[in-house]
């Protein structure tokens, strides 16, 4: 799905980016794809994704034995 439709933006170019280069800010990843936001309507949206992406690869830590 296109996400910035100023710069061509899909939702699978942001989550692979942000979550190759550890980025969590949607202004680095588009300068990362090639340019920064121009109209910044969609940074919002990328934001979420940005942020879901992260949430996924987190570690979740187990859960400790009853004692």
């Amino acid at each position: 799905m296109y996400v910035c439709i100023c710069n061509g933006y899909r939702d699978s170019e942001i989550e692979k980016t942000a979550r190759a280069g550890g980025l969590t800010c949607p202004v680095k990843v588009y300068e990362a794809l090639g340019s920064g936001p121009c109209c910044g309507i969609c940074l919002p949206m990328a934001q979420d994704i940005i942020d879901g992406t992260h949430e996924k690869s987190a570690c979740v830590p187990l859960p400790l034995a009853a004692e």
